[in-house]
């Protein structure tokens, strides 16, 4: 069980160049599940990169609404396990405060893969349960949000080595750098950055969410959820997306390509 905290594997691999086949090594990103179990019962089942994984799992539970402030939580362990069929796993072990049921919207057991963070979710409704419009009165200047596309590149050492993996960023209204996480999955990533910000107590009201990725409805509920007034994207959302981030008082920017979109709640841009 030592290799668990391993971000990558080296596998060999082929490539050809017209008639010449040659062999190489390539790195890349490593998968492994985690097992995400609150209060002795088995909740989810991740599939992730074994990186911050107390982050992951503490942030997961925050952006499903079964806490909603870090001292909620009593205890988070986290092990290596070895599943019957030899498979290598991880355990993250979550003992909230209350020891009643869990909130209808957390409870059931379900399977999140990388790419579809709401996969295993019973009932749409329940992503949004308990989710409150974002309040921030902060303003952020538009020549600081278009250096976060080349700030971002700077904190993802694991996609220069995999090409891979996703990255969030959390950066300040001055455009410094607070929380960076990867993982081969943008929603994890994120509640990797969410995890983190909620176990250091940092404020959210003045903070900008920078994803690697596109900005999908579960993105942004997990954004509105965490507090952040803004979300920038590398590339073009998707039309849920630009609707919950209108409701949920959420300015949401795509920086597809070298250049800028702002769809939702234009007033905090100091510019307009």
């Amino acid at each position: 069980m030592n290799d668990y905290h391993k971000t990558y594997l080296t596998f060999r691999s082929f490539t050809m160049n017209g008639s010449k086949i040659s062999r190489e090594k390539t790195d890349l990103t490593a998968e492994i599940p985690l097992q995400i179990i609150v209060n002795g019962q088995s909740h989810t089942l991740i599939m992730f990169t074994p990186q911050d994984i107390r982050e992951l799992a503490i942030g997961f539970v925050f952006t499903e609404g079964l806490i909603k402030d870090f001292k909620e939580i009593k205890d988070c362990k986290v092990s290596g396990v070895r599943e019957k069929d030899g498979e290598e796993a991880i355990e993250a072990r979550i003992e909230l405060v209350s020891k009643g049921p869990l909130p209808m919207a957390a409870s059931g057991k379900r399977v999140s893969y990388s790419s579809c963070g709401i996969c295993g979710t019973e009932n749409y409704n329940q992503m949004k349960t308990g989710l409150k419009r974002v309040k921030s009165a902060h303003r952020f200047a538009m020549d600081m949000l278009k250096e976060l596309p080349h700030s971002l590149e700077e904190f993802q050492p694991l996609y220069t080595k995999t090409g891979g993996a996703h990255a969030a960023v959390l950066f300040d209204s001055k455009g410094e750098q607070i929380v960076h996480c990867e993982d081969m999955g943008r929603h994890n990533a994120l509640d990797k950055v969410i995890g983190s910000t909620l176990i250091r107590g940092i404020s959210s009201e003045d903070k900008v969410l920078v994803s690697s990725g596109r900005a999908s409805l579960e993105m942004i509920l997990k954004t509105a959820r965490a507090g952040f007034p803004v979300f920038v994207a590398m590339s073009r959302p998707t039309s849920r997306a630009v609707e919950a981030a209108r409701f949920y008082n959420v300015t949401l920017i795509d920086m597809a390509k070298n250049t800028n979109r702002i769809y939702t709640h234009v007033r905090r841009i100091k510019e307009f």
